[in-house]
């Protein structure tokens, strides 16, 4: 008798996830179809019917290009395509794959941590080398007064710690600053910058008090993984979560670039496995107490 009421109840879920879904896919669509309609409309007034140029007009049409081609990105890179991948990948890992969720799901990372409206689409969960991995996408509004119409969008993936380590981000400028809106912390001050004798080109920001901790945590092999991921990814440490952050889905393009994305999770995944720093976390740990 309760299966019923069960039944209608996940099947009320999945629409509202699908609605969902089909608006965080619609509204870059969109902004594309009416921004690319303008830039044509506003060249050919200010060069046929106008006789003079008219600048504010000129400026609308340089502003539609520009969202048009990043609504036209948003689009490619976040596409269906790659939640299809997605998917389609969880039946043969045995994860667990969810269309659309609202809340940040616990998450703490730079994107999740600023702004507005917060949703979760595109998610795969699965364990790979003893490791908890998500990969999936962020929606999210900057701020109250304004709403970038091309849509802000951000690629994920989380790989789930053993032992906590000292907040600590390495930037390699994928998500630095678009259109004004910083995502990675620049705001820090320099004093948290160190330097690694190993990587002297790391852009490495350690939280107070965790510089000895992440010299020992960046070994030559741990520096070597990171420096192939920052070709696509920034990374942030936090808690017991290891953050990667782009701005194009690690499923999107083509079949050979999803593989080799997931090739280099899944190895990222296997480094954290090998690494030393957790007996070190775990030794300190006891020496310090429960404190």
């Amino acid at each position: 008798m309760t299966d019923a009421p069960r039944s209608v109840e996940v099947a009320r879920t999945g629409d509202i996830a699908n609605e969902r879904f089909a608006a965080i896919m619609r509204f870059p669509r969109r902004a594309a179809l009416i921004s690319g309609a303008l830039v044509p409309v506003a060249a050919i007034v200010n060069l046929f019917v106008l006789k003079d140029i008219s600048w504010p007009l000129f400026g609308v049409s340089v502003i539609s290009a520009l969202v048009t081609v990043l609504a036209v990105w948003n689009v490619a890179n976040f596409s269906p395509t790659a939640i299809a991948r997605l998917e389609a990948l969880s039946s043969r890992v045995d994860g667990e794959f969810t269309l659309w969720k609202a809340g940040t799901g616990g998450y703490s990372g730079m994107p999740f941590a600023h702004g507005l409206e917060f949703e979760r689409f595109g998610m795969l969960s699965y364990a790979r080398h003893g490791m908890p991995v998500e990969i999936g996408h962020l929606s999210s509004r900057l701020n109250a007064r304004a709403r970038a119409p091309m849509g802000r969008r951000h690629a994920y993936v989380v790989i789930r710690l053993p032992e906590r380590l000292p907040h600590m981000i390495v930037s390699f400028g994928h998500l630095s600053q678009i259109l004004g809106a910083r995502v990675v912390p620049d705001q820090w001050h320099r004093s948290q910058l160190v330097k690694l004798e190993v990587a002297p080109r790391f852009r490495l920001f350690v939280g107070d008090g965790g510089e000895q901790l992440a010299r020992s945590f960046f070994t030559p092999d741990v520096v070597r993984m990171f420096q192939r991921v920052g070709r696509f990814y920034d990374v942030e440490m936090k808690g017991r979560d290891l953050y990667l952050f782009s701005s194009r889905s690690a499923a999107a393009g083509t079949e050979r670039r999803w593989n080799g994305q997931r090739e280099l999770i899944e190895r990222l995944a296997a480094t954290m496995t090998g690494s030393d720093i957790w007996d070190l976390v775990r030794d300190q740990s006891r020496e310090h107490g429960p404190g």
